[in-house]
């Protein structure tokens, strides 16, 4: 007999899906053309997955992509692979076997690969021991071909949106019925598809137990013998602790708070125009500096803009395009131009600076266009931020810099205001590295109180 509390489609996944089908079938039937011979209610999809594909189909992008995330939240193995297509800009083939480039939607790997992860770990086992649904062999392949896609997606990607893909899979199986807790529970004790991580795999089994999954009990006492009584016991707590993640919709903004973003990023990009225009200014010898630090530039400092700083510069732009997926060959070439964009100049600065290449000089450098509003907005903290780097690493003039900065205070963003205590202590600081213009600086400190009004 089926447990009744146990389901891979529970009820509010069933209403889902009986809406979208009454709207995207109306869809589909008025959409689709080239029924000849028959009626188009003979050729009408008969699921999910297809009924996106025929709004696809007929070129309503859109539509398509809004009635495969709803099926594929829903459970449907095929929309999550094919929306994994769609958001890594892969072609996928048609129903004649032909390859399809997606349309409409901007890349987004960090999507991509969690319907890849979502349509690879498909759990068609617990689909037809409980739903008694059969699986058709397009589902099998749709499972198989989204995890080849995986490792493919992945390299494309940095650690941290990885991470933030395996987030958006465990809150997707965590607002799901109780065996899709169970699952989550396995691909944890696994590492298939999340971090491998065998508290919250404990603590998936243990919320699976609870809501009536027999096969968790099992699980949670097989796991517990290769973990200590610290990790048992912290399992146990976020169990008890747990509460379901808020449904999607409530956790994306509001068109109106769409808009807002929109229009500040209008707003900072005036802003920016006129100190942009200062970028121009910065010698050549800064930028050689920087593209040494990030293993672009292999010839001599000696601030000249020749074939080999060229060259350099070429292999810099190369590698800001190298892994977009939207770009052709031809389109990432003709990016390599040699000459640097005011833009590209604040990139390769704000590159060389961070890490791993952390150069000092590009930390002082970057620091400077923050307190001078070079390239970017003036903001005191990032002003700070970024000399304390440079000055950390024993570079001289980042100390002074400093000094200057607590010595008089900044404007703009995040206002520093004046401490001469610190002041003393950066162009203390900058004399003792051999700047020997702080040593002027520090003497002429003023420390005495200010004069009565008298």
């Amino acid at each position: 007999m089926r447990e009744n509390h146990v389901t891979i489609l529970d009820a509010a996944r069933r209403a889902l899906i009986g809406a979208t089908a009454a709207a995207a079938m109306t869809l589909a039937l008025t959409g689709c053309s080239g029924a000849t011979g028959a009626s188009k209610a003979e050729k009408a999809p008969q699921t999910g997955f297809d009924i996106g594909y025929a709004a696809y189909a007929s070129k309503q992008y859109e539509q398509a992509i809004d009635i495969w995330k709803r099926y594929a939240v829903a459970g449907d193995v095929r929309s999550q692979y094919i929306l994994g297509e769609v958001y890594s800009n892969h072609p996928f083939a048609d129903r004649d076997d032909v390859q399809q480039k997606p349309e409409v939607v901007k890349v987004d790997l960090v999507e991509a690969l969690k319907w890849y992860t979502l349509a690879a770990n498909y759990d068609f086992d617990t689909r037809i021991r409980y739903e008694h649904v059969d699986v058709t062999a397009d589902e099998r392949n749709a499972s198989i071909l989204a995890n080849q896609r995986l490792p493919q997606v992945r390299r494309l990607m940095s650690d941290s949106d990885v991470d933030k893909a395996e987030t958006l899979v465990s809150e997707t199986f965590q607002r799901g019925s109780p065996y899709d807790l169970y699952r989550l529970g396995e691909m944890y004790q696994e590492g298939s598809g999340v971090e491998k991580d065998n508290v919250k795999a404990l603590e998936m089994f243990i919320l699976a137990q609870q809501r009536g999954v027999s096969q968790a009990s099992a699980a949670s006492a097989e796991i517990a013998k290769y973990m200590t009584k610290r990790d048992i016991d912290a399992a146990h707590d976020l169990a008890t602790n747990w509460q379901p993640p808020l449904p999607v919709e409530l956790t994306k903004p509001t068109p109106q708070q769409e808009e807002n973003e929109r229009l500040k990023k209008e707003l900072e990009e005036i802003k920016l125009e006129d100190a942009l225009k200062a970028v121009s200014d910065i010698d050549v010898e800064l930028l050689q500096r920087s593209l040494r630090a990030l293993g672009f530039y292999y010839g001599p400092i000696d601030n000249v803009m020749g074939a080999g700083t060229r060259q350099a510069i070429r292999r810099f732009q190369y590698s800001r395009v190298e892994r977009d997926t939207q770009m052709t060959d031809q389109e990432k070439e003709a990016v390599k131009t040699g000459v640097l964009s005011a833009r590209q100049t604040v990139d390769l600065i704000a590159a060389a600076a961070s890490p791993p290449a952390n150069d000092a000089m590009s930390q002082y450098v970057y620091g400077i266009m923050y307190t001078q509003g070079i390239g970017v907005e003036t903001d005191g903290q990032q002003a700070v931020q970024w000399l304390s780097k440079a000055a950390e690493q024993d570079l001289a003039i980042a100390n002074y810099a400093l000094g200057v900065i607590y010595r008089d205070g900044t404007t703009g963003l995040n206002q520093v205001t004046p401490n001469k205590a610190l002041a003393a202590q950066y162009f203390a600081r900058a004399y003792a590295l051999g700047y020997k213009k702080a040593g002027e600086a520090l003497r002429l400190l003023d420390f005495r109180a200010p004069k009565s009004g008298n």
